[in-house]
């Protein structure tokens, strides 16, 4: 019963470590300081998506094709590079969006790239062999917890690096992690 748990832990937590989602959620902490509300979306999103794999299974996969999904996701992440390059220099700080903004962009954001990614099927796959209860905690725990450390690194990142500097740097991380989507589907 125990690796019911410690295994989709173990294995989510090493399958999005450094992953583009997890790198997106600490570029947003780098730039808004709702960091609390950033975690909040990002886990929103998390358990509908992984959790729904969990639960749904093969089920999804036959009727939702990578594709769309993949080229939405680069579209967002290109999107978003774009209005952070383009954006005019603020008077010192970027201006802060509301809570609620931020839980939706970090909600919106963190779903579309997640969807149809290595660690939903990898959950969609341990949702066919193990307790679904136990293997949907443990998919979110470890979600969570790499949540937790992208974050606070965005956040000293962000206290670190001037707002020009961390403007170029997260747009043109953004645009990469856009191209790198499309890439992969060809």
């Amino acid at each position: 019963m125990f690796q019911d748990f410690l295994v989709p832990f173990v294995a989510i937590a090493l399958a999005e470590m450094g992953d583009k989602t997890q790198i997106a959620m600490m570029a947003m902490a780098a730039k808004y300081r709702h960091t609390f509300q950033i975690f909040i979306g990002a886990m929103a999103a998390s358990a509908i998506v992984d959790g729904s794999a969990v639960v749904i299974g093969s089920y999804i996969s036959r009727y939702v094709p990578r594709a769309p999904v993949s080229i939405a996701a680069a579209a967002l992440f290109i999107g978003f590079g774009i209005f952070t390059l383009m954006k005019k220099e603020g008077r010192g700080k970027a201006p802060e969006l509301s809570r609620s903004a931020v839980i939706a962009a970090a909600f919106m954001l963190f779903f579309v790239s997640e969807f149809g990614d290595k660690s939903q099927f990898a959950a969609l796959l341990f949702g066919t062999q193990y307790n679904i209860l136990l293997t949907l905690l443990g998919t979110l725990s470890a979600i969570g917890f790499l949540l937790m450390i992208m974050l606070t690194a965005g956040r000293y990142i962000g206290k670190m690096i001037d707002e020009k500097a961390l403007r170029l740097l997260s747009g043109t991380l953004f645009i990469g992690i856009g191209i790198l989507t499309l890439a992969r589907l060809y």
